[in-house]
């Protein structure tokens, strides 16, 4: 299985010339982890070729799921902030309906 997402930042250049790789943030590793168990791929799973994700459920996914990764169980809010990673791919990139992501 593939590493949680991080950020899409290239990779840095740190102090005597070794490359910083980007650390996932919070938001993106519990993503990843709702969505990599096999358990609940009813609710939300990773499409046929394991590239992008699929909510097959919000109402399931918003009442019995992002409270218990997340402070809140609005899945708008959800949304809103997967919106802030989905925006910095290109738009070739990005599979609109239903929502997904980009599975790195």
């Amino acid at each position: 299985m593939s590493p949680p997402p991080g950020d899409q930042i290239p990779d840095q250049p740190a102090a005597g010339g070794e490359t910083q790789r980007s650390i996932p943030t919070p938001f993106l590793t519990k993503t990843y982890q709702i969505v990599d168990d096999p358990s609940i791929d009813d609710v939300i799973s990773w499409n046929e070729d394991g590239s992008t994700f699929v909510v097959w459920n919000p109402t399931v996914f918003a009442r019995d799921l992002l409270p218990r990764y997340f402070k809140h169980n609005n899945f708008s809010s959800f949304v809103r902030q997967l919106n802030t990673y989905v925006s910095k791919l290109s738009v070739n990139q990005i599979s609109r309906s239903p929502i997904k992501l980009i599975r790195l």
